[in-house]
């Protein structure tokens, strides 16, 4: 017996065509998609390597700066001005630059016979020593040049900047911690 299967209508051809073409393009699409994910999963290695090194050249470069120092050296040249009194009370010898010519009036004794006003003029000659003694407040006011090299080594860790190193630090830490945490690679097929 000859059985004919009744023909489809055209409308429901169509629907069947369509339904399968759409199946195809989903399939399709399906395939490119996980054609792509396999791809990128497999470079997820290469990724890591990269932040890893990109993080860990921050945190070095952020400790190091912790541990940096300044060193130099600076120039100091200025004129600082001095006012001041000096109090002197000491003995102290002088010593004539010329001779000092010396009037005084003086009494002579002439013993039994009484005695007479008379006149004494006399020069010291010229480096006779004479102690003395100072008592006076000498004032003070001049400047003084000031010059001289400044050597300074200045550690940034301890100058204030410890607080800042350690928050940058503290901020890459979580990332640094993530990107370790991630695998190698993706093995979908061993």
């Amino acid at each position: 017996m000859n059985t004919v299967a009744p023909r489809k209508s055209f409308p429901r051809r169509l629907w069947e065509a369509l339904k399968s073409l759409s199946l195809i393009v989903s399939m399709v699409i399906n395939l490119v998609l996980i054609v792509v994910v396999v791809i990128l999963l497999n470079q997820i290695g290469g990724i890591k390597t990269t932040l890893s090194s990109i993080l860990g050249q921050l945190d070095s470069a952020f400790e190091g700066l912790g541990k940096s120092t300044i060193v130099d050296t600076i120039a100091i040249s200025q004129t600082v001005p001095v006012q001041f009194d000096l109090p002197l009370d000491q003995n102290t010898s002088v010593v004539t630059q010329g001779p000092v010519p010396i009037n005084a009036q003086a009494t002579f004794s002439l013993g039994q016979f009484g005695s007479i006003n008379g006149t004494v003029s006399l020069a010291l000659p010229q480096g006779t020593s004479l102690p003395v003694h100072l008592q006076l407040s000498v004032p003070v006011s001049t400047t003084i040049p000031v010059v001289f090299d400044q050597p300074i080594s200045i550690n940034l860790y301890q100058k204030g900047l410890a607080s800042v190193v350690d928050k940058l630090r503290a901020a890459l830490a979580p990332l640094i911690s993530l990107i370790k945490k991630l695998p190698d690679a993706f093995v979908i097929f061993p």
